[in-house]
This record gives structure tokens, sequence and C-alpha cells, in this order.
């Protein structure tokens, strides 16, 4: 006999996941929960060491006791605006990071949280998810790349000209300086679902393309000084991937 009951995800179960960059800090955050994230996220731009604080509180008694009495007054004053979306963020990164634990919950319909603008997520995700299997609703899933020596707020514009029909689900992007620095600060500054590979790795732009849809870049010349951004270049052209690179000119 089937159970009646609708599957349920706890927004604020320790389920630790990495989640964007801070800019005075070389490594991206790591939140225990997915209310931790959305929690810190409120003071960004307005309390940096109090968001800090938010982040490191590893006891869910006392963060649920320190977050309930926030003053809503003191967020940042854009918070109704970006909850939506920040919120979707932050449950697809760590959807994408513990897909097998989450299987039961956020992968099945009906998903229930308790928190009614996060059910409205967790269904936003999920239809979106099904539609990928339609024919032309695949996931998007953009690679993106370029010079290390490039770094212009003004590429942020070259971003939304891109994106202007239809956002990325998700960007991929390395833990190189330049460009790709910049499209960490776009990703958060759109809060886009963001996964992150080591540019280290020798088979960086292999891991990249296994489920990268799309690969654009931006360089000052043909061949970037980037040659993880070259390989890409060529993988995809191999792979016969959409590709596009952007001459950039400061």
């Amino acid at each position: 006999m089937e159970s009646s009951t609708s599957p349920h995800y706890d927004p604020y179960a320790f389920l630790p996941f990495v989640a964007y960059r801070s800019f005075d800090r070389s490594e991206r955050e790591s939140c225990y929960s997915l209310m931790h994230f959305v929690e810190s996220e409120k003071f960004r731009g307005v309390d940096e060491s109090y968001r800090q604080f938010l982040l490191k509180q590893d006891d869910r008694d006392d963060f649920l006791l320190e977050t309930g009495a926030i003053d809503q007054g003191g967020v940042r004053q854009d918070w109704a605006q970006v909850r939506f979306s920040l919120i979707r963020a932050g449950m697809w990164m760590q959807l994408v990071q513990h897909q097998d634990h989450l299987r039961e919950s956020l992968l099945q319909a009906g998903c229930e949280t308790g928190v009614p603008l996060i059910d409205q997520v967790a269904a936003d995700i999920y239809e979106r998810l099904m539609k990928s299997h339609e024919p032309g609703n695949e996931l998007r899933r953009v690679v993106l790349a370029g010079d290390v020596g490039v770094v212009d707020a003004e590429m942020f514009k070259t971003f939304d000209h891109l994106f202007q029909n239809r956002m990325p689900d998700e960007i991929y992007v390395s833990d190189e300086p330049g460009v790709a620095e910049m499209v960490h600060k776009y990703a958060l500054a759109r809060y886009i679902p963001l996964r992150v590979f080591t540019s280290a790795d020798q088979d960086c732009a292999d891991q990249m393309l296994a489920k990268g849809t799309h690969v654009f870049t931006i360089s000052v010349e043909a061949e970037s000084d980037s040659s993880l951004t070259n390989r890409l270049l060529q993988l995809a052209a191999e792979q016969g991937k959409v590709f596009h690179r952007f001459p950039w000119v400061s």
C-alpha cells in the first residue's frame, strides 16, 4: 500500500554545501544548511561580520534561537526582491552536491518544507527538472571562461546580453583569476547556481564539458592567456557544442 505522506525536506537540516565566494577570502563559503545560506545572505553588503557569525553557527538549536530574534528591519533593502532567486540558487547548489541524499525529497513531486516560500522554490526546481527531459528544454549548463589578465566589471553587460533571452540553469567556472573571478561575482550578483572546477586539474576542461552544454569565453586576443580557456574552445568544437568567443577591448 502506497503512503499518502508527501515527501519532506528540512531546510534547517545540516547538509553542508559550498556556495559562493566572499571576495575578501580565497575560498568559497560552506553552509551547514540551506537556512544558514538564506539567513546569512540577508546581511550581505549590510553587516559582513554578522553574516559570517551566522554561517559559523554549528548547533541547530542555537542557530534557530539566533535567527528567530533577527530584526527583519536590519536586513538588506533588496531582500524582498532577491529572496526567491537567492533561495533557489542555494537549494539548487545543495541539491547538486547531495543528489543521492535528497533524491527522495527535493527530486519528488509535492515536496513540503513547512515554509511556504521554500515550498514554492522546491516546486519550481522540480518543475524545471521535469521539463528538462523535453526536447528543446534541456538543462542549460553554461561554461564561462577567459583571460586571467582581464578584470573589468563592464563584462557584466556582456553576460546580461548573453543571457537576455534565457538564463542558464547553472554556470560552470574555474577557480582562475581574471574573467573567471568576474564570473563568480556575476553569478552571486544574479543568484545563478554556480559549480566551480579546479583549474590545476589536468582534465579540468574535460570535467567542465562532461555536462556543460555551452561554452562562452572572453579574451583580448584570439588565443587567450588562459590555457584552460583555449582548451575549452577546442573541446567544444570537437564535441559539437555551442561555443563563442567574445573579443574584449578595455
